[in-house]
């Protein structure tokens, strides 16, 4: 494997012949968390994007397809995004025709969120692109580094979601 040069706070320049120190910036998780996120939906879009599944349909049809009749309330939480956002989005994809919501046997008063056939043959079908563009954006690490990288963020979010309470 190629070693890797260590960064040494600065990346290309933003115009010809200026060179941007991002030193300063580097040392802020959100900073570099959002760069990222950004570059990873760049190059969804680029990979993905002939699939007509935005990034957080894929996290909703993937959350749906391990948690088979998950509430509302739930789904928004492990989306950790706000109820009526996800509302929009899960409205938009009954219209597709990927998933379907029914009342739960167990609470007749909360509706949960199933896949249809034709959500799950569409979510198998994303989920396999999905693993090789995650493994193409990660391909700068080696398997222990990934493995890493992905503990980390689990810990990163298991604890802010301690601090920031409930999304809604």
């Amino acid at each position: 494997m190629a070693k890797r040069k260590k960064r040494s706070g600065k990346r290309r320049p933003a115009a010809a012949g200026t060179a941007i120190n991002y030193k300063l910036m580097d040392a802020f998780a959100g900073h570099l968390t959002r760069v990222v996120q950004v570059r990873l939906f760049q190059l969804y879009f680029e990979r993905l994007g002939h699939l007509g599944v935005s990034p957080g349909a894929f996290a909703v049809l993937t959350a749906i397809s391990s948690n088979p009749g998950i509430p509302h309330g739930a789904l928004s939480e492990v989306l950790a995004a706000h109820g009526p956002n996800v509302t929009k989005l899960v409205d938009r994809l009954v219209r597709e025709g990927w998933v379907e919501r029914h009342k739960l046997s167990n609470d007749r008063r909360t509706t949960g969120h199933f896949l249809t056939a034709t959500g799950k043959a569409k979510t198998d079908l994303v989920l396999k692109a999905g693993l090789a563009h995650d493994k193409h954006a990660t391909s700068a690490l080696n398997a222990k580094e990934r493995g890493t990288l992905l503990r980390l963020l689990a810990k990163l979010d298991r604890a802010l979601a301690r601090d920031s309470g409930p999304v809604d």
